[in-house]
């Protein structure tokens, strides 16, 4: 088959869809689509095509689906796989034999909620979808509810690489990068919006540290225009010694290392669908405190193989975290990573997503 990949062209979710596809002969096109950086992913074995333009805004835009029509038609691209809602309308212009639009979490989550237009015009796109993927029964509930097509409509995780992610993964790599050879660290690997509750995990250090003085948070990934709000509340709190921050984080080169050498690793936002980073995390045989969404519930058990607090509840976070290095809360990690590991691997992910396509093509 000839596959094109539709999403941001610095996207970490496409080396990991594309991986097992490539190992299998596919032809494998990444449409990189620029959204005002010049940051870009290279994944092995994948052919990348820039969907880019120098022109202004709307002309901007109407430059890049002439692009998509374009390829997509000159690369006799069998199926389009476009990653994310906010890139679904090129789905009107692609020339591909099938067309497979993948919901995100917040694309169907959260905002439809804040933007009560998108479920109206997410009804009118679905339209132009010969199959619909997202990575949780939530996520997939929530589409259906958009409008998503009943049928072709697939759960498929996007899957952990375990080659990459892995209980052999070398462990005080990080902790003598950053001169952390006793101290005890948290890791946080998520973004910096408000929705991942940045603030709440750096409140919750002020409690910890009462009684752990040395902690250390680790938080990754670049700062956006929040940066002044969260150095503030650091600097308030006397929390500057405890926190580091390490700007972004490469997936495969450096995150593997964070998560060994970690304590524990915290993921509270306050809407999930199927978290990679929790995933990679427990891969590596970490604990993990998650907020307490419906996302894990066909998963996990609450409090046996990953921690489970409110979401936006500080106290409730530090005290765990404090119980957890008192060594009174504990968790079964091998549980954890059983499941991971069987579950929400990178091949099955990539066979089932390889089965779909077939089945699209045969239906012609």
């Amino acid at each position: 088959m000839r596959i094109a990949f539709l999403a941001a062209a610095n996207s970490w979710h496409i080396p990991v869809k594309t991986k097992y596809l490539v190992n299998q002969g596919h032809d494998v096109f990444y449409f990189q689509v620029y959204p005002g950086t010049n940051q870009s992913i290279t994944p092995k074995g994948v052919t990348c095509i820039e969907i880019k333009s120098s022109l202004p805004n709307f002309l901007k835009s109407f430059h890049q689906l002439i692009l998509v029509a374009k390829y997509s038609k000159l690369l006799y691209i069998d199926i389009l796989h476009i990653v994310g809602m906010r890139y679904s309308y090129f789905s009107f212009v692609s020339k591909a034999k099938k067309n497979v639009i993948e919901n995100n979490g917040s694309d169907v989550l959260v905002l439809p909620k804040k933007y009560k237009i998108l479920k109206y015009l997410y009804s009118i796109i679905y339209k132009r979808s010969d199959a619909v993927v997202q990575d949780s029964f939530v996520t997939q509930l929530a589409g259906l509810n958009c409008g998503a097509p009943v049928s072709n409509n697939e759960i498929i995780e996007l899957g952990i690489d375990f080659d990459i992610f892995n209980l052999n993964v070398p462990s005080g790599i990080v902790r003598r990068k950053l001169n952390l050879l006793t101290e005890k660290i948290i890791f946080s690997p998520r973004g910096f919006t408000d929705l991942y509750n940045i603030k709440t995990i750096i409140k919750s250090i002020s409690l910890v540290k009462e009684r752990y003085p040395n902690v250390k948070y680790v938080f990754c990934h670049h700062f956006g225009g929040e940066k002044d709000d969260y150095l503030k509340l650091i600097k308030d709190l006397d929390l500057v010694s405890n926190v580091i921050f390490t700007g972004f984080l490469d997936n495969e080169q450096e995150l593997p290392y964070y998560y060994k050498d970690s304590d524990i690793v915290v993921s509270v936002p306050s809407s999930d669908s199927s978290p990679r980073s929790v995933y990679e995390a427990m891969a590596c045989g970490i604990p993990v405190v998650i907020s307490e969404l419906p996302w894990y519930h066909s998963k996990f058990k609450k409090n046996e193989n990953v921690f489970v607090v409110p979401v936006r509840d500080e106290i409730a976070l530090a005290n765990l975290i404090i119980s957890f290095f008192d060594g009174n809360s504990k968790l079964c990690t091998q549980s954890a990573y059983e499941f991971v590991k069987n579950e929400i691997n990178m091949f099955n992910s990539g066979q089932k997503l390889e089965k779909l396509y077939q089945n699209l093509l045969e239906k012609q």
